[in-house]
Parts: C-alpha cells; sequence; structure tokens
C-alpha cells in the first residue's frame, strides 16, 4: 500500500480551484543525469492548461535537488510528491492520487516529449470523447540523437475509433506502455484500476484492464512521445527473475477479463497478445540475453500459461497469422526447439531470426 506522500508545491489550492485539463505524472527514482530534460520537453509544451506532479520515489542520487530547483522555478505548474522508494507502478499511483486533471498522461524521468504532445492528444480526446488517445513513439539510444531514432507507423488505422467491445484488434494494435498515452481520469475512478506494486511490467495489466472498460480508444499517429532505449541500468537490461513478473502481469490480466465475462469473446485477440509478449517479443531480449536458467524458466512458465489459457493454442490460426514462416512458427511453439534454438551463438540466432521475418514491426 502506498504510504500517505508528502505533496507540496506552490498553486496546490489554486489547482483544486480550477481544474486543469491535464496532469502529467513524473515517476522519478535516481535518473539525475536525464531528469533535467525530461522536465524541459515538458516545459516546452504549447499547450498550457496542464500540472506537472513528479514523484520522489526515494530518490538518492541528486535527482530529488533537480525536482525542487524545478518545482521553485516552476511554481503553480510543478507540485512534488515525496515518498520510500516503492517502485514505478507504488510511484504512479502515488501521483494518481494527487492528479487534479480532467486527462492524466505518465512520463518516464528518463524519455522526453515532443512539444505538441499534450496538445495534440487533449485535442483528440475532446473532439471525440474517447477515454483514451494514443500517440505514437519514437524510439532512440542513449547517447544518441532523438533525430536518429526510429518511428513504426500505426499500419490499421482503422481499429481505432472504437471500443474494445467493437473492435477487439485493439487488444494488439495498442500497445503495453502507458506512456504513449492520455487517461481520462475517469476511467482509472469507476474501474478502481491501479498499477500492480512490486511488479516488473505493470504496464500490461494496467493497460489493458483499462482498455476493456474505456468507451472509445483514438490514435495520433505521430512520433509524440520519445523512448530513450537500451539504458544499461534499465529493468529491460536486467534478463532474469523479473521477467518471470510478465508471467504474473498476465494472470492478472486474464483474471480480470474471466471475471468481466469477455475473455471468450477477445480469445484470439488475447492469444495474440499473450504469444507477441511472451514469445515474439522476447526474441531480441530475454531469449537472446538471459542466463540458460532464467531463459528455460521464462519459457517453462509461458508454456504452462498458455496451456492453461488457451488449450491447443498451437492449431490456433493465430500462431500462422503470428508466424507465417513455418519454421519459425514451429521454433515459436515447441518449447523443447525455443529451448535449443536459444543456445546457439548470438550471430547465427539473430541471423535466423532475420530471415525467418522475426522482426516485422508491422506485425
Amino acid at each position: 500500500m502506498t504510504p500517505h506522500p508528502d505533496t507540496h508545491g506552490t498553486g496546490s489550492d489554486a489547482a483544486r480551484a480550477q481544474q486543469p485539463a491535464i496532469t502529467v505524472i513524473v515517476p522519478v527514482y535516481n535518473v539525475a543525469a536525464y531528469l533535467p530534460q525530461c522536465l524541459d520537453s515538458l516545459l516546452q509544451q504549447s499547450f498550457r492548461d496542464f500540472e506537472i506532479v513528479i514523484v520522489d520515489d526515494g530518490s538518492t542520487d541528486g535527482s530529488a535537488r533537480i525536482i525542487e530547483r524545478y518545482a521553485s522555478r516552476h511554481a503553480g505548474l510543478i507540485r512534488v510528491v515525496h515518498k520510500p522508494n516503492g517502485g514505478l507502478g507504488d510511484a504512479r499511483n502515488a501521483g494518481l492520487a494527487c492528479a487534479h486533471g480532467r486527462y492524466v498522461s505518465f512520463v518516464d524521468a528518463d524519455d522526453t516529449v515532443a512539444p505538441e504532445m499534450l496538445a495534440r492528444m487533449h485535442e483528440r480526446a475532446v473532439a471525440t470523447g474517447a477515454d483514451i488517445v494514443v500517440c505514437g513513439i519514437l524510439d532512440f539510444v542513449d547517447g544518441a540523437s532523438e533525430a536518429a531514432g526510429t518511428f513504426h507507423p500505426e499500419p490499421e488505422m482503422a481499429v481505432f475509433g472504437h471500443s474494445l467491445a467493437e473492435e477487439p484488434r485493439l487488444l494488439y494494435r495498442v500497445g503495453a506502455s502507458a506512456c504513449d498515452k492520455l487517461y481520462a481520469r475517469s476511467l482509472f475512478t469507476r474501474t478502481g484500476v491501479l498499477f500492480p506494486v512490486g511488479l516488473a511490467f505493470e504496464d500490461l495489466p494496467t493497460t489493458y484492464r483499462l482498455l476493456a472498460a474505456a468507451n472509445r480508444v483514438e490514435k495520433v499517429d505521430l512520433p509524440l512521445y520519445r523512448y530513450r532505449h537500451r539504458r544499461p541500468e534499465s529493468i529491460t537490461a536486467h534478463y532474469g527473475a523479473n521477467f518471470l513478473d510478465l508471467l504474473e502481469g498476465f494472470r492478472i490480466l486474464d483474471a480480470e477479463y474471466s471475471e468481466r465475462g469477455i475473455f471468450a469473446a477477445n480469445r484470439g485477440p488475447l492469444l495474440r497478445l499473450h504469444l507477441t509478449h511472451l514469445i515474439a517479443g522476447r526474441y531480441p531480449d530475454l531469449f537472446l540475453r538471459a542466463s540458460g536458467r532464467w531463459q528455460r524458466a521464462f519459457s517453462r512458465g509461458a508454456f504452462e500459461l498458455l496451456h492453461e489459457r488457451f488449450g491447443d493454442w498451437r492449431r490456433d490460426p493465430v500462431c500462422e497469422e503470428l508466424w507465417p514462416n513455418p519454421l519459425l512458427r514451429a521454433v515459436s511453439t515447441q518449447r523443447w526447439l525455443l529451448d535449443a534454438f536459444c543456445r546457439l551463438p548470438e550471430r547465427a540466432y539473430l541471423g535466423l531470426l532475420r530471415r525467418m521475418g522475426a522482426f516485422d514491426p508491422s506485425r
């Protein structure tokens, strides 16, 4: 449970009196090297009717001093929450508890955003009444210019402008990240959904539970969020026990869909979501970098979960759709073959995956 946060910042009473359109929540833990660039990108927004809630999650590296400097210079715009370290999900929940905006957005403190991000997403939310608006993500490598980053345009824009009940394909066209989205704050209050605390990959069960309750999901297909990739200390650089939390995230999600009575109606898209995150999405990280112990532990848990939730899933047409190459499909759906494939030398492993079409972002 999140402790009662120590919140301060000039202008909080005024914010209560006049609700801002958007609250941007920035969780911070030991990111002093990146935090100024993140906050500067928010301060450069063309949209002005917003507040920033910075959650200092027990930083020990000087981040707190940076936060205080920005808060003192931008009183009335920035509010600060100080709390003991509880992890990313706990920090986001603390920010939600203090949010005043009609909409909320999450920005990780080592990333940046385009100057027009809030304006474009808010405009789409107001025009359509959507509970969720998604934007594109620009991936850039830490230490390199953002201009050299990569952006993959959405290949299926027609799925947007609908609810999940109307368009189940949203389950695999909407990414798991919480940071490329603008949410109606009422979506959190009426569902009671919060980020799991103490769980890595906390975005996945949160995003897709909210998706199930959203009245409409829209997308602005522009690279408005800028994700810093391959930081050595980032969570995805540690290929071990934390990846087992991904299995727990799916258990939380599956339980919610079962309780709501919508699992069966969304079985195909849910299977594709599971396969994408548990197998196809793990080719470039866990299956490549993890020790044999953790790779085998994860694959064992993933296949057990798939068998439990989807029965004879290997015969489902989703597998052929996701893996049109028969060899890649065999590698990806037979655990013994996948485990053996992961023991190949890196160069051979990556070369074979590319030749089999494993890294096609449009799928």
